[in-house]
């Protein structure tokens, strides 16, 4: 017989556990109605105001856009295809010249391409501008020269760089995890570094290069930002949109405009996962029989000095690039030289200084919530395997894929009246940035949950825990990693987004991005510069920290590697 007191625990532990439960499933509830509230509801408002009108279905706004905007389509379509080429080919011999460096230069390197990652959105175009404009410090400075900078040109080269740091990084995770017992079977047969190269590596990624064709193409397409401070009288799609809603407040067109963006981006996305998956099968697990050092392969010949060669021009550019940026905050021409001045950062206080301390605000919320709704997103859908997992990790993955814009514009529409009217509140504005990201951290974490035994699991549920202990005491401290990996990519996001959340800011509660976007079309490139300095000195720092936090820990799968 039990005392009163042991009868009297036993209620309270089974109270507490009804208590764990209801609380699990109150997760699991606020969880989907977030996923169908946030995600899945404002796409589907961009695709039902482009064909509704008050007098019912039509799909004339259609009509009108492939009988009127064909240069539009024409314009958008051979950019991204010249973007896509030419950034793919340069992101394979980056990704090939950094993978086969030795294990200290390859990390010098892959940080330098990491740190072109938190950069703005607006600082290639920025640099672009001078360096090789009519005024720049190169065609003008050096040469004598008085070139037109703006068109279609300096729009493709702009994308092709911007676009070839995340390819090179995409590759060069698929690379780092090739079975290295075909690069030594292929040895052992007398292949010699260049074959192996060509015949062995090569098609093992040959997936996740036609990958990277298809996100620069879809990037440059979705990309208003480059068109409109360098294009000059080209114009495509995106750009069009931006003036539609932002010039003449017709959300009907513009919607109909991002659905043409939309439907190709999710095409994409479905290729993606497939030649990912499919990419899986030739790509070594953990273990040490694949750790052979890749420096020994290097390729030689024609095809090593062409990787060579273009990484150098790569990496040149790229310093060029940030170099000429934090020149220009700190410098200003009197009588054709420059000199050094503080005037471009007195400028940025005096104008910007309040929109640094809300773009930090927003972004440090942004990084604490959308990594926990990240974490117990996959957590529910990896570990507990809930009902349609597969289709809300699908609908989680789908803000990033698509158009910043159509993500934007679907907010305006979702949430501009009431029950729930949130257009001109800084609500709006963080919610659209934890759902724009949230699929980087689920996707981290399912990552860092494939490396935990489930036999933790059922050997606390043996000892009595329930299932919310389970994820408080086991889950939750074995993937801290993720947690800061999810943090640090939501944060350095958040500091320099601008494609969604351009159509939520109000004047009033502009972000510090917009300052530098306002900078650049005013033509006050020395301010624009330094906005641009802070920002990219914001994001190293957050960085910085995470690497001094997670130094002598196991390292979580890289956070841009794989999404799907």
């Amino acid at each position: 017989m039990k005392s009163k007191q042991e009868v009297k625990i036993t209620r309270e532990q089974s109270k507490g556990s009804r208590l764990f439960i209801i609380i699990d499933k109150l997760m699991i509830i606020v969880l989907i109605v977030a996923i169908l509230l946030f995600i899945l509801y404002p796409i589907l408002c961009v695709v039902l105001r482009s064909v509704k009108t008050p007098t019912g279905i039509s799909f004339s706004i259609y009509q009108e856009l492939f009988g009127k905007n064909k240069k539009l389509l024409w314009n958008s379509v051979f950019v991204a295809f010249l973007a896509g080429v030419f950034s793919t080919l340069l992101s394979v011999a980056v990704a090939s010249f950094v993978v086969f460096l030795k294990p200290k230069a390859k990390a010098i390197f892959s940080t330098f391409l990491l740190i072109t990652m938190v950069s703005p959105p607006f600082v290639s175009s920025l640099a672009y501008i001078q360096l090789f404009g009519r005024r720049g410090s190169i065609t003008h400075g050096l040469l004598g020269l008085s070139l037109n900078p703006y068109g279609f040109i300096g729009v493709v080269i702009m994308q092709t760089i911007y676009f070839s740091s995340l390819n090179a990084l995409l590759l060069i995770g698929l690379l780092d995890r090739v079975d290295g017992n075909l690069l030594q079977a292929s040895k052992d047969l007398g292949g010699k570094n260049s074959s192996t190269y060509r015949l062995v590596l090569l098609p093992l990624i040959k997936p996740a290069i036609f990958v990277c064709f298809l996100l620069s193409f879809i990037r440059s397409m979705a990309d208003y930002g480059t068109p409109v401070v360098i294009g000059g009288r080209y114009e495509n799609l995106a750009t069009a949109i931006y003036m539609q809603l932002v010039g003449f407040s017709n959300l009907e067109k513009s919607a109909a405009m991002n659905v043409l963006l939309l439907v190709p981006a999710i095409i994409v996305f479905i290729f993606y996962r497939y030649l990912m998956k499919k990419n899986e099968r030739w790509l070594a697990r953990e273990n040490s029989e694949a750790k052979v050092e890749k420096a020994e392969y290097r390729p030689g010949g024609f095809i090593g000095f062409l990787i060579i060669a273009l990484s150098l021009l790569f990496y040149s550019v790229m310093t060029l690039q940030y170099g000429s940026i934090f020149l220009n905050s700190f410098s200003k021409l009197k009588k054709g030289k420059r000199h050094f001045s503080l005037e471009p950062f007195q400028n940025m206080m005096n104008r910007s200084a309040d929109t640094f301390i809300r773009s930090i605000t927003y972004a440090l919320i942004v990084a604490l919530v959308g990594s926990l709704i990240g974490i117990l997103l996959s957590y529910y859908i990896d570990r507990r395997k809930i009902y349609l997992g597969s289709f809300w990790d699908f609908v989680v993955t789908i803000p990033y894929m698509i158009p910043g814009s159509c993500f934007g514009i679907g907010y305006i529409l979702a949430f501009n009246s009431l029950p729930l009217k949130l257009t001109g509140t800084a609500v709006i504005v963080v919610l659209n940035m934890i759902f724009k990201q949230l699929s980087i951290t689920t996707k981290v974490t399912s990552a860092s949950l494939t490396q935990l035994s489930t036999e933790l699991d059922l050997a606390a549920a043996d000892l009595g825990a329930t299932k919310p202990q389970i994820l408080k005491d086991i889950i939750l401290p074995n993937i801290k990693n993720a947690f800061m990996v999810g943090f640090v990519n939501n944060f350095t996001s958040a500091m320099v987004t601008a494609g969604a959340v351009i159509f939520l800011v109000t004047p009033g509660q502009k972000i510090a991005v917009f300052t530098l976007f306002d900078a650049i079309n005013t033509g006050k490139y020395a301010e624009a510069s330094m906005i641009s300095t802070v920002l990219i000195f914001c994001t190293v720092v957050v960085n910085l920290l995470f690497i001094g936090l997670t130094k002598g820990k196991k390292k979580g799968a890289p956070y841009v590697s794989n999404i799907g």
